[in-house]
């Protein structure tokens, strides 16, 4: 070795231990710290030096790229190595691809070896690549590689909202497509699919999308409406120089649970006697914030009263927010009891969904009929009852006028 070369040979050195290349110690082997640019080992009796590459200038999101891990026994060094293993990972150490090459470097040999991986979303991702070595004297070594790469999305923008609805109840979603690119798009077709939702006529298109412009869809969605849902959108589209192109994403909406949907309540609720026939009247007030629909009052039965025969069910229909109805049913009276609880049952429809509920009405039972009632009973005898007895009356007059003349 000549002069100037081990000059050279020194200067790497004194560089790579600044880079921070160290044997493979195992539970020091995370804590290397990370290199920029080329790396070159200290205490191995030969000099490495490591490079990356990608073959995108900018990736896209989702879409498949090669990152090139270049890895170089430069010339002059003393040894071989085997390249054992190559990982690329994440800022917090997760591995996104792993490789074992297993090849021998003899000095002067350099070994490219290329790993396809994805990002799902776009934005600045600080990977890093992690390169196993062993020298021909046995010892191991680790070498990492920082690697800064920048993910684009080269797809129209979706973002979701969803209106407020209770659980369970059908609701609308708005996606919104925005077109960040500067040219216009064109036979956009959008297809939604969910789990665990259903999406109502779930397929819409639009001729073109213009530049820098966006489109809102409204779809229908039912099922399983609250917490967050899982949507995916299948997006196609042609663009302005004519290429077909097609993405998937997958859309996370979360529904809010609405703060006071419409509720009927039963007010100013009244009962009187009549027989043993209870008339039970009252108002069926909605007191939320959206209309409900066709509201039912009806009568249940219980051990002391039963539902009328004729009346026992009152058909309320819709009810606006902040509105009432009235309403009449009437229940029978089945036992002597001074105190009864007639259970009534309210049923409504709120957001396509129908909602039952008993509400119990205690009533204290007059000991004895009201007396109109049993007047306004006397008074409707039947009128063949009427007619005989003022027959009856007449034969009677006749037979004693007939007497007083002496016939």
């Amino acid at each position: 070795m000549t002069a100037l070369r081990l000059l050279g040979c020194l200067v790497l050195l004194v560089s790579a231990g600044a880079a921070g290349v160290v044997p493979a110690d195992p539970a020091a082997a995370d804590e290397t710290t990370a290199v920029d640019g080329f790396a070159a080992q200290t205490s191995a009796p030969t000099l490495v030096t490591m490079g990356t590459t990608v073959n995108e200038t900018q990736p896209e999101a989702g879409a498949n790229f090669t990152l090139t891990t270049h890895i170089e026994n430069i010339e002059d060094g003393n040894g071989d190595i085997l390249v054992e293993n190559v990982e690329i990972r994440r800022a917090d150490g997760e591995i996104l691809t792993e490789e074992t090459p297993n090849e021998r470097l003899w000095s002067g040999n350099r070994l490219e070896n290329g790993q396809s991986l994805s990002l799902d979303d776009a934005g600045e991702y600080n990977l890093s690549v992690r390169v196993e070595l062993r020298h021909a004297d046995g010892d191991d070594y680790v070498v990492r590689h920082p690697v800064a790469v920048t993910v684009y999305d080269p797809h129209p923008a979706m973002t979701v909202e969803t209106e407020s609805t209770l659980p369970g109840s059908r609701t609308t979603l708005n996606l919104s497509l925005t077109n960040g690119d500067d040219d216009l798009i064109r036979n956009v077709q959008l297809r939604l699919r969910g789990e665990n939702v259903s999406v109502k006529d779930n397929r819409r298109s639009v001729a073109r999308l213009s530049a820098t412009s966006a489109e809102t869809f409204e779809y229908e969605v039912t099922g399983k409406t609250s917490g967050t849902a899982n949507l995916t959108a299948d997006l196609e589209y042609t663009t302005a120089n004519g290429t077909h192109r097609r993405t998937t994403r997958t859309l996370t909406p979360t529904f809010t649970r609405l703060s006071n949907p419409g509720t009927v309540e039963l007010t100013g609720v009244s009962v009187s006697r009549r027989g043993q026939t209870l008339q039970v009247s009252g108002s069926a007030s909605n007191v939320g914030t959206t209309d409900v629909l066709g509201v039912t009052v009806g009568v249940e039965s219980n051990q002391k009263v039963s539902a009328g025969q004729s009346s026992g069910e009152y058909f309320v229909g819709e009810v606006a927010s902040s509105d009432f109805n009235s309403f009449k049913v009437r229940a029978t009276l089945d036992a002597n009891a001074s105190t009864v609880t007639i259970p009534l049952r309210v049923s409504y429809i709120v957001d396509d969904v129908r909602r039952n509920r008993t509400v119990p009405v205690t009533y204290d039972v007059p000991q004895r009929p009201a007396e109109s009632s049993v007047s306004e009973s006397d008074s409707s005898l039947p009128l063949s009852v009427i007619g005989g007895g003022s027959l009856l009356g007449l034969v009677a007059l006749a037979g004693g006028w007939r007497w007083f003349r002496g016939d």
